[in-house]
This record gives structure tokens, C-alpha cells and sequence, in this order.
């Protein structure tokens, strides 16, 4: 099992100014909530990258880690 992580930079992050991560993102893992970008549920991103491709200020991170399954 593949794990997402995405995290944003908040304090160079342009939120509703641009928002283009929010517009891009095929599985809306993120949105635009007070002005602000929201991240939503980060285990339906499909990896496209089209959010890093279309931030201007390069404030999202992406990180992948491979998950054990615990068995009981």
C-alpha cells in the first residue's frame, strides 16, 4: 500500500489569488477554503503532478512512503 503525503507552504502559498492546484487536480484533493488552499484527502491523489507543474511558487510537496500492512 502507497501512502500520500502533501503538504503546503502556507506562508508563500498565494491561496485563492491563484488556486490553480485546486483547478488542476483530477481527484480534488484540494480546494480553497477562506482564501486559503485546503487539502482534502490526500489518499486519492493519483501522483499526476499537475499541481506541481502549475504552482507558481512551488509551495506544494509531495511525498510518497510504502505502508506494512500489520496482520493479527
Amino acid at each position: 500500500m502507497l501512502l500520500i503525503d502533501i503538504a503546503l507552504d502556507h506562508e508563500h502559498c498565494e491561496g485563492s489569488k491563484c488556486g490553480g492546484c485546486a483547478y488542476v487536480c483530477p481527484t480534488n484533493v484540494f480546494s480553497i477554503k477562506k482564501d486559503k488552499i485546503s487539502i482534502n484527502s490526500p489518499q486519492y491523489c493519483k501522483l499526476c503532478y499537475n499541481c506541481l507543474e502549475i504552482c507558481p511558487k512551488a509551495v506544494i510537496n509531495i511525498k510518497t512512503h510504502n505502508a506494512i500492512p500489520a496482520y493479527y
